[in-house]
């Protein structure tokens, strides 16, 4: 039982290592939280917009203790829209109003520590 424990906490101490000199990123959004420690990357996701009056509406909810968050929106390469920052403790749905196609949602991260939901969906109003 002892050594079970010996190794439950070497394999943790080497996992905080690991995580102060590189940097971590566990979860799976939009259905798990994602969690950052001392973490820089950007995550980009696929989609595909619809409809006559369409928009992509991206929500985001957490709590960075260092570092920030920045979405964007892009179509072919090109930004679409004012990209938004976030760090602290932030809560904030953007919208962002587009025309039919494909685009691109793009989060991107430098040196975050804490955690943040990160939700993205089209939405479309046909009249």
């Amino acid at each position: 039982m002892l050594r079970f424990v010996l190794v439950l906490v070497l394999l943790a101490a080497a996992l905080a290592y690991y995580a102060e000199q590189v940097g971590l990123a566990v979860g799976y959004p939009p259905f798990i939280p994602m969690l950052y420690w001392k973490y820089s990357g950007e995550h980009k996701y696929d989609l595909r917009v619809t409809g006559v009056n369409a928009a992509v509406k991206v929500r985001v909810d957490g709590q960075l203790n260092d570092g920030l968050l920045e979405v964007s929106i892009a179509q072919n390469g090109r930004q679409v829209g004012q990209s938004r920052r976030y760090k602290g403790r932030f809560t904030d749905t953007a919208l962002f109003y587009v025309n039919p196609g494909m685009y691109t949602v793009r989060f991107k991260l430098q040196d975050a520590k804490g955690y943040a939901r990160l939700d993205w969906v089209s939405t479309r109003f046909e009249y």
